[in-house]
């Protein structure tokens, strides 16, 4: 019985350890209103695998031109790159760290009187 349980323990440690692994390597779904007048908008959450990898941005909707980084509540951000037209990968550097949180902020321009609808999918790496 003990034998049966370590067993089991084991194979929940590494399916756990496994996903937290994968967590910034796989693309996630993002849709999301950025409101007018240079405001922001963030993506779902998601945890760096890699410290300073570039995220990975691909765009399905856009409404209109953003600017887009990756930005952490831990520390760490990237340069705002603009967002022109659909497709991507469009890559976006920064500093954050390995295993900190990490999500795209999206900006709208200061001139922009309607809200912005962005879709797509991303990862943090």
């Amino acid at each position: 019985m003990k034998k049966k349980f370590a067993v089991l323990a084991l194979a929940a440690g590494l399916l756990a350890a496994g996903g937290v692994a994968q967590a910034g390597t796989k693309y996630d779904d993002y849709d999301v209103i950025v409101p007018r007048f240079n405001d922001n908008a963030f993506t779902p959450q998601q945890t760096k695998s890699t410290t300073s990898a570039s995220a990975d941005l691909k765009v399905s909707i856009l409404g209109k031109a953003l600017d887009a980084r990756v930005y952490s509540y831990s520390g760490g951000t990237g340069p705002w790159v603009r967002i022109e037209t659909v497709g991507g990968p469009f890559k976006l550097p920064n500093s954050i760290k390995a295993g900190k949180d990490a999500r795209v902020e999206f900006s709208s321009d200061l001139t922009q009187l309607v809200d912005v609808r962005v879709k797509g999918e991303w990862r943090s790496n």
